[in-house]
């Protein structure tokens, strides 16, 4: 099983927690400012959770659980969930893979 995990730029991190191992990254640029990024993970542990940070207040640390997060059956699918929701007919918004 595959997650998509999301942050926000001056808004909030968001990282694997234990169980979840990273796969691919992607930066989310709408108007050449960049908006979300986008990491792709492959659940490997029952229980795993992902680690949610404020970024206005870094001590405001939440602990997820994957079962609040959509899930995909291999990485393709991850991808073509991160196209559909990314792309909007003529507007100017374009993924950038992180390496």
């Amino acid at each position: 099983m595959y997650i998509i995990v999301t942050s926000k730029p001056n808004e909030y991190d968001a990282e694997h927690g234990e169980g979840v191992r990273p796969v691919e990254t992607y930066k989310y640029f709408f108007y050449g400012n960049h908006r979300a990024t986008f990491t792709i993970g492959e659940v490997v542990q029952d229980g795993a959770r992902v680690t949610i940070t404020d970024a206005e207040y870094p001590d405001a640390i939440n602990s997820v659980p994957i079962k609040f997060f959509g899930d995909f059956d291999d990485v393709e699918s991850a991808r073509d969930e991160l196209e559909e929701l990314t792309r909007f007919g003529d507007i100017d918004a374009r993924l950038e893979r992180v390496a």
